[in-house]
């Protein structure tokens, strides 16, 4: 990815992740980043999305925001959540939905960019319950440079900001995508639980397979997951085909939000396609 300011400081802060903010933190955080950013957002907006660095002070909204999900959902905390993602954090970025009437965090994706550790989906793809050779993984998807693809850490959208045409992930799924177009990103990998994953390929018609053809089984306290593949070129043909069929038709205004950017302007990245 291009060089970027991390805004590594704020003030006197010293930066590390964490997963554990205080509501004051939190608050504090969460309002500094949208004056920010404001200047780069209409204000007729209540949810917008930030793309942030993960070596930003301003990432640890995302962190928490993870942990508050996967905690309740998978019983994750933060001690769990730092030492899965640990490793991770440096070549992390995250895409922060807030709510501006609120000043409040409501939804984060997190990706993951190659590193010397790798990426975190297809190392633990590599263990039970999957047993995935990442050598298999590549020759089976025809992928040949691993800086070109991303894996999508984590989804969390708190809950109520989860349904209805207007939930959140849409949001955040059309901001990862945009930003990967401009990274030139060919690739996505991921883990997802079962009930997730078939929203989103059953009702927005997001393109993905299973890796490799692995079967699904228990990770990181689901019961369900799917090691998952995505051709970013694909994804865009495959949604605007998925409009026309019965399910598209029920979220048709979230598909025109993810296929044809209605709300872009919703959306803060680092850079724009094109630019």
């Amino acid at each position: 990815m291009p060089a970027r300011d991390t805004d590594t400081a704020i003030g006197a802060e010293v930066f590390s992740p964490r997963y554990d903010l205080s509501d004051s933190e939190l608050e504090e955080l969460t309002v500094r980043l949208l004056a920010e950013r404001a200047r780069e957002l209409p204000e007729h907006y209540r949810l917008v999305a930030i793309e942030v660095d993960g070596r930003s002070p301003f990432s640890n909204v995302g962190r928490h925001v993870e942990r508050v999900v996967f905690e309740a959902t998978f019983g994750n905390d933060a001690a769990e959540m730092t030492d899965e993602y640990g490793a991770y954090e440096e070549t992390s970025t995250f895409f922060i939905s807030i709510d501006r009437e609120t000043h409040t965090p409501s939804g984060v994706l997190r990706i993951i960019e190659d590193s010397q550790h790798g990426l975190k989906s297809l190392n633990d793809a590599a263990r039970e319950p999957f047993n995935l050779e990442l050598d298999e993984a590549f020759r089976f998807h025809a992928i040949t440079d691993p800086t070109e693809i991303w894996d999508i850490g984590t989804v969390a959208v708190l809950p109520d900001y989860r349904r209805g045409e207007a939930a959140v992930s849409v949001q955040l799924y059309r901001a990862m995508y945009l930003s990967a177009l401009v990274h030139s990103i060919k690739h996505i990998v991921s883990i997802v639980d079962d009930r997730p994953l078939r929203k989103m390929r059953d009702f927005l018609g997001i393109p993905f397979v299973p890796l490799a053809d692995t079967p699904p089984g228990p990770y990181l306290g689901s019961k369900k997951s799917h090691a998952v593949y995505g051709y970013v070129p694909h994804f865009l043909p495959k949604a605007r085909a998925h409009r026309d069929t019965m399910r598209g038709l029920l979220v048709r205004n979230a598909l025109q939000r993810l296929v044809d950017g209605t709300e872009d302007d919703s959306i803060s990245l680092d850079a724009r396609p094109g630019a």
